[in-house]
């Protein structure tokens, strides 16, 4: 299993992800997390570029890119929309990413983490969090908020 770092969910650094998880919080209705309908993205458009979400397919669990933000496919060089998480061709990144959403997935709970580090070659820093989106006990969605930098302004510095 993958090891990932801590949740760093109540040390946030960057104000939009700070923002962009109360907007989450403000939408859980019966203690429950908010179900994919009552997200509407021009509730959060200091962030929108930044946010990608994902699908998540149960049996075999699977993640598929519904929407990369924009911002980050140009950065990166890379547009994730309509692919899977392990079609992408970085194992060692995938491993990571998948473990980080499994994680959010089996405790239908928010999870937030600062990383810098280098996987299949590539150097990357960044600040995530992600927010589970589903009905019941069942997480449907992700939506997934990276800020490159992994600090407050350093949005213009991904190394992927």
């Amino acid at each position: 299993m993958t090891a990932i770092p801590d949740s760093c969910l109540d040390t946030l650094q960057d104000e939009r992800l700070i923002r962009l998880l109360a907007y989450w919080q403000d939408k859980i209705a019966d203690g429950q997390m908010p179900a994919p309908a009552a997200i509407d993205p021009s509730d959060f458009k200091f962030i929108l570029g930044y946010v990608t979400l994902v699908d998540v397919e149960a049996d075999p669990r699977r993640y598929l890119f519904r929407l990369d933000g924009s911002i980050l496919a140009s950065l990166s060089g890379m547009d994730y929309t309509g692919k899977y998480l392990d079609q992408l061709g970085m194992p060692e990144y995938c491993d990571f990413v998948a473990a980080t959403y499994d994680r959010v997935v089996d405790g239908m709970a928010p999870y937030a983490y600062r990383k810098r580090g280098a996987f299949d070659k590539q150097s990357f820093s960044e600040e995530t969090v992600i927010l589970p989106l589903g009905e019941g006990r069942k997480v449907q969605r992700l939506m997934v908020a990276v800020i490159p930098g992994g600090r407050p302004g350093a949005d213009n510095k991904m190394l992927i």
